[in-house]
C-alpha cells in the first residue's frame, strides 16, 4: 500500500478515526439537508406534457433530461433561479399517473407527493395540443385541495388548433392560464411574470450555489450512490432501487456540515456499452460527465463485493485527465465478510494506479456508516485544492525537484526549469517557464508533478503543470 495514502477507518493523518459505526444523532452538530428561504415552485402534471422542457427553458440550461417517451423524469430535480427579479427554487417532477416500465411507479409517486407538499406554489402543466383530458381534471382537483397559489401553463401551443384548445382549460377553475411553447421558447416571459406575481420576494442570492463546493458522486450502476446521498440528506431525496439505471438526471442536493454549505450531486450510473440504449441513457451519461467536469471534488464509488471493472478504470482515467481531487468510497462494506481493509487498499492500488494518491473510505450507505466522515475528507480535499502557493515557495520547490532529478538531455539539447507561477486553483495550476520545454518528455512531467505535490504538502491533490519556453 502507498504509505502516503490515507483511508477511513485506518487513519486520517495525525488523528485516529473510529472504525465502528458512528451515530450522527449524538454529535453536537446536526448535519443534513439545508432548507433555503427561497419559495419553491413545482412543475406538476400528467406524463409527457413538457414539464422538463419548461424547466430547462426557464433555467436557460439543459438540466432535466427530456424525451418524447413518458416517464423520463423520476426524481425531484431542483435548481435555484431568478424569475422576473424574484429568486426561487424551481422543481421538476415526474408525471402524475405514470405507469413505469421498471415498476417504479410507487417510488415516482412518492417523490411527486413530497414535491407538491413542499411547494410554495404550483404550476400545473398541460398539453394544449391534446386539449383537456380526464387525467388533467384529476390532477387539478388534487392540487386545488392543497390550497397553494397555482396557475396553469398550457404548453405546446404550436399551431392554430392548439391555441384554440387553450380555452378548454378554463373549465379547471384555475387562473391565470399562460400559453407557452417550451420548444420554440414562446410565452416564457409571460410565464415568469405570472409565477413571480404569486411568490414572495426574499433577500438571498441565487448565485451562492455556484460559489459553494460541488461534490459529485460517480460510479457504476447500483453501487449505492443514491443511498449515500439519501443517508446524508436524512430523507429519500432520490429514488433507491435494486434495479440498475434507476437514477437518470444528475440531482443537486444542498447540504450543510459545521456551517459549511456544499452541493452534493447524485449522478446516473455508468456501464460498459457499445452504444446507449436510446436518448435517455445517452443524455444520462452526458449529464454524469458534465457533473464530473463541473465539480470540485469527486467521490468515486465502488461496491466492495463486485470488484473493480473496466468501466471503473475508464472513469478513473477520466477523473485523472480532469485533475479532480478524489475520494474513493468503497460502499457496502458490511457485505465484504472476512476482507481486510489493507488487502482491499492493495487491490485498489493495483487496479487504479492513476489514483494512488487518493484517500479511501469504507462505508455502508444503507445504514449511514461513515458517510459524513467521507464528506469531512471531501471538504478537506476541496480546501487543499484551493491552496494559493506563494511564488518564492513554489520556485524553491521547483529548484529542489530539478536538483534531485534533472530533466534528461534530448538530441543535444539540455532542458532547464527556470521559474514558475501559479495561475489557478481547483486544481492548483502551475506554469513553469523552461529552456527547451519541448524536449521535456512525459515521464519527467509525471515525476515533476508527483515530486512537487510531495514537497508542497499536496500529496492527495492533483496539480496541473504547463511547461512553457521562456522568451530569450
Amino acid at each position: 500500500m502507498n504509505s502516503k495514502q490515507r483511508s477511513i477507518p485506518i487513519h486520517h493523518k495525525s488523528k485516529q478515526i473510529p472504525s465502528a459505526p458512528v451515530s450522527e444523532a449524538h454529535r453536537d452538530f446536526t448535519p443534513g439537508l439545508v432548507q433555503t428561504n427561497y419559495p419553491t415552485v413545482a412543475l406538476v402534471g400528467r406524463p409527457n406534457v413538457g414539464k422538463s422542457s419548461i424547466f430547462n427553458a426557464l433555467l436557460k440550461r439543459e438540466i432535466s433530461i427530456t424525451d418524447a417517451r413518458a416517464g423520463t423524469t423520476r426524481d425531484r430535480v431542483l435548481h435555484p433561479v431568478v424569475l422576473s427579479g424574484k429568486p426561487c427554487d424551481l422543481m421538476d417532477t415526474g408525471g402524475i399517473g405514470i405507469v413505469d416500465a421498471q415498476q417504479l411507479s410507487a417510488e415516482i409517486e412518492s417523490q411527486i407527493q413530497k414535491a407538491i407538499h413542499a411547494a410554495t406554489m404550483l404550476v400545473h402543466v398541460v398539453d394544449a395540443q391534446e386539449g383537456l383530458t380526464p387525467l388533467d381534471r384529476e390532477v387539478s382537483a388534487r392540487l386545488r385541495k392543497l390550497n397553494r397559489p397555482m396557475l396553469i401553463a398550457a404548453n405546446k401551443i404550436e399551431g392554430k388548433e392548439a391555441k384554440v384548445s387553450v380555452n378548454e382549460f378554463a373549465e379547471l377553475g384555475v387562473e391565470p392560464i399562460v400559453p407557452v411553447s417550451a420548444l420554440h421558447r414562446h410565452g416564457l416571459d409571460d410565464l415568469e411574470e405570472a409565477i413571480a406575481a404569486k411568490i414572495p420576494m426574499v433577500d438571498e442570492r441565487v448565485d451562492e450555489w455556484e460559489e459553494m463546493p460541488r461534490i459529485a458522486v460517480v460510479g457504476r450502476r447500483n453501487v449505492g450512490k443514491s443511498s449515500f446521498c439519501n443517508a446524508l440528506a436524512k430523507e429519500e431525496r432520490t429514488i433507491v432501487s435494486s434495479i440498475p439505471g434507476t437514477t437518470r438526471d444528475s440531482v443537486d442536493v444542498l447540504l450543510e456540515k459545521d456551517n459549511q454549505r456544499f452541493v452534493l450531486v447524485d449522478t446516473a450510473g455508468l456501464r460498459r456499452m457499445k452504444e446507449p440504449e436510446g436518448p435517455v441513457e445517452f443524455f444520462s451519461q452526458v449529464r454524469t460527465e458534465r457533473a464530473l467536469r463541473r465539480c470540485d471534488v469527486v467521490l468515486l464509488m465502488l461496491a466492495s463485493r463486485e470488484g473493480i471493472s473496466t468501466t471503473d478504470r475508464k472513469l478513473c482515467d477520466q477523473i485523472s485527465e480532469e485533475c479532480k481531487p478524489t475520494l474513493i468510497v468503497v460502499n457496502k462494506w458490511d457485505e465484504s465478510k472476512g476482507v481486510q481493509t489493507g488487502t482491499y487498499l492493495k487491490y485498489i492500488e493495483e487496479r487504479l494506479p492513476s489514483l494512488r494518491h487518493a484517500p479511501v473510505a469504507f462505508t455502508t450507505a444503507i445504514t449511514g456508516t461513515r458517510c459524513w466522515q467521507s464528506i469531512d475528507v471531501a471538504l478537506d480535499l476541496y480546501k487543499k485544492s484551493s491552496t494559493q502557493i506563494p511564488t518564492p515557495v513554489l520556485n524553491k520547490a521547483i529548484e529542489r525537484a530539478e536538483f534531485e532529478h534533472e530533466p534528461p538531455a534530448a538530441k543535444g539539447f539540455k532542458p532547464r526549469l527556470l521559474y514558475g507561477v501559479q495561475v489557478a486553483v481547483r486544481p492548483p495550476t502551475i506554469v513553469i517557464n523552461c529552456r527547451h520545454a519541448d524536449k521535456i518528455d512525459k515521464k519527467y512531467g509525471r515525476y515533476l508533478q508527483n515530486r512537487l505535490r510531495e514537497i508542497l504538502d499536496l500529496d492527495e491533490i492533483p496539480i496541473r503543470i504547463f511547461l512553457r519556453d521562456s522568451p530569450r
